[in-house]
């Protein structure tokens, strides 16, 4: 295991932690939202993760809302993601210690390339970092289940959705790699019949 990988699990761990405890109950889904410091910089990127409740979804499904969508859409949940950024956040007082081994470990693995690089050399590094960074979120997610921690922190395990607005579709890949089958079976029925 890298030092990256295990600064990530920890703070996974530190985020669920935070989740506030009279909502813990209420919690049907964590979400894992990928993002980047600077949206298209593949080299900072960072994982935000905060949840949805099932009072949340009943607001907004009393409001208007298809049920399905409200309960697994990315775009119905709160993402304000208050318990835990890791990586290169949007502030750099967020994750320092996780930006500075993430960059550690994508010059060790040659995937980091300056401005001055060639823009085909910089799309193919982009790809790399991008599956570099997508593993490491997985692997969180799956440490939070095979640990207990989760399951630990909410009375029973829930899915963990990763997901990167800019990337659309590649949720229920992640999400299947993410979770126990078990576990993720209600969102990828869902997320596979919107793709019929």
């Amino acid at each position: 295991m890298t030092a990256f990988q295990e600064h990530m699990r920890r703070a996974g761990e530190r985020a669920l932690e935070a989740l506030p405890a009279p909502l813990r109950s209420e919690i049907y889904v964590i979400s894992f939202r990928i993002w980047r410091h600077d949206s298209f910089d593949y080299r900072h990127p960072y994982l935000a993760i905060g949840y949805n409740t099932e009072s949340e979804v009943r607001r907004v499904v009393a409001a208007g809302g298809e049920p399905g969508e409200v309960r697994w859409s990315y775009a119905y949940w709160p993402l304000d993601e208050t318990t835990g950024i890791v990586g290169h956040g949007p502030d750099p007082a967020d994750d320092p210690a996780g930006a500075a081994l993430h960059l550690a470990e994508i010059r060790e693995l040659g995937l980091w390339y300056d401005d001055e690089s060639d823009e085909d050399e910089q799309d193919r590094r982009d790809e790399l970092l991008t599956t570099h960074f997508d593993d490491a979120c997985v692997d969180v997610a799956r440490h939070l289940h095979a640990s207990g921690a989760l399951s630990k922190i909410l009375g029973r395990p829930v899915p963990i959705v990763p997901f990167d607005m800019y990337r659309a579709g590649y949720e229920p890949e992640l999400a299947e790699a993410a979770n126990p089958p078990e576990v993720v079976a209600d969102y990828l029925a869902w997320a596979r019949a919107q793709e019929e």
